[in-house]
């Protein structure tokens, strides 16, 4: 027994190291940016580590019009790898559907305070438009 608790607060503050320096996850996606005629795009290319305002644009140039919802995560380019940034609390999306006629475009504020503040670096926006992951990247300085 005594074993055990002397153990506890080493294994604690084990815990809590690995908590604090958590690595982020691999994306999962290998390939992005591959619907025809759709494309994302953000409101400008260099953004500061927080308070900016982020416009995204799906911008629909096929034959064909797009459903999608408002659900997006953010990556970030490490060692040339992407990895899945983390917010810093949980993020809920309202289930709707977004219809894009053909040709036409549509912007949307995103919130990324519960991502603030960013560090330098490569990041991108990953939405899921028709099943296809479409991604627009940028830069934070």
């Amino acid at each position: 027994m005594k074993t055990i608790l002397k153990l506890s607060p080493i294994l604690l503050i084990g815990l809590l190291l690995i908590a604090c320096g958590e690595t982020n996850e691999p994306s999962p996606y290998e390939e992005v940016n591959t619907l025809d005629g759709v494309e994302l795009q953000l409101n400008q290319p260099v953004y500061e580590s927080e308070g900016d305002t982020f416009l995204l644009t799906v911008v629909n140039n096929s034959e064909v019009e797009v459903t999608y919802g408002i659900a997006f995560t953010v990556e970030m380019l490490e060692d040339e790898q992407w990895v899945m940034v983390e917010p810093e609390e949980e993020m809920a999306f309202i289930l709707i559907a977004h219809i894009l006629p053909p040709g036409d475009e549509a912007e949307e504020e995103l919130f990324m305070e519960y991502y603030e503040p960013f560090e330098q670096g490569t990041y991108r926006v990953v939405r899921q438009i028709e099943g296809e992951v479409l991604t627009a990247e940028f830069t934070v300085e």
